[in-house]
């Protein structure tokens, strides 16, 4: 029992000075690795946006390419332009679809474009293709059949004679960014300019001037195709 009382005492813990010492490593290492590991989340976000942005646009110009098909698809000519917007509400996961240039797309028996209201839907959760009246409706139900983990964010397709010319998408606000709204506007039915902030042909974009796929909203935006932080000329 005596040499237990003896061998406690022998031991000793740290001091304070000690103590300070290795909390102020701890507190330079967190202030190196925690911007460090910030940087690879916001990397991470956006390679998850760009793709998602891919696989939107390559699921609308296949829709598109079956609208062709049936009879109602786009005509195909260099004028023939149109604008898919979609926000998808986190209170329901509802997905509201608007167009702008249903005009420019072919009409059939029983699935019209320009019908009074077709510029504008709304699709919810138990509505499946046979329930559509529309095209835009078909194209809705579609789209959301095909991304289920989409509850909320939004989409904005630039469309151009049947094929999705530019394609953003974010999962952090269900409204237009208003930064993407004036750069891809300003350049993407007409020749890029250096008043858009953004140059489709060699795919680059200021951004919010420090990353790429951050808009000056802070928001994260993913794009098809990606677009590069980088000065437009």
């Amino acid at each position: 029992m005596i040499k237990k009382l003896q061998q406690l005492k022998s031991k000793k813990g740290f001091t304070l000075v000690e103590l300070i010492v290795v909390i102020a490593i701890i507190g330079v290492l967190a202030a190196i690795l925690v911007p460090t590991m910030m940087g690879f989340v916001t990397n991470a976000n956006v390679t998850s946006a760009n793709s998602t942005a891919a696989s939107l646009e390559t699921q609308i110009e296949n829709i598109l390419t079956e609208f062709d098909t049936a009879g109602y698809g786009m005509k195909l000519s260099n004028t023939s332009t149109a604008v898919l917007g979609i926000a998808i509400t986190n209170a329901d996961s509802n997905w509201n679809l608007s167009l702008d240039g249903a005009a420019n797309f072919k009409s059939k028996s029983g699935m019209t474009w320009s019908d009074t209201g077709n510029t504008a839907v709304v699709v919810t959760a138990t509505q499946n293709k046979i329930d559509a009246t529309t095209p835009l409706q078909l194209m809705g139900i579609s789209l959301r059949a095909l991304f289920p983990e989409l509850k909320s964010g939004y989409i904005k397709a630039y469309i151009k004679a049947g094929n999705v010319e530019y394609l953003y998408y974010t999962a952090d606000q269900e409204t237009a960014v208003s930064s993407m709204e004036a750069k891809y506007n300003s350049g993407v039915l007409a020749s890029a300019s250096a008043t858009a902030n953004i140059n489709f042909e060699t795919k680059v974009c200021t951004w919010d001037e420090q990353t790429a796929g951050i808009a000056s909203e802070g928001v994260v935006v993913g794009t098809a195709p990606a677009l590069a932080l980088g000065k437009v000329s």
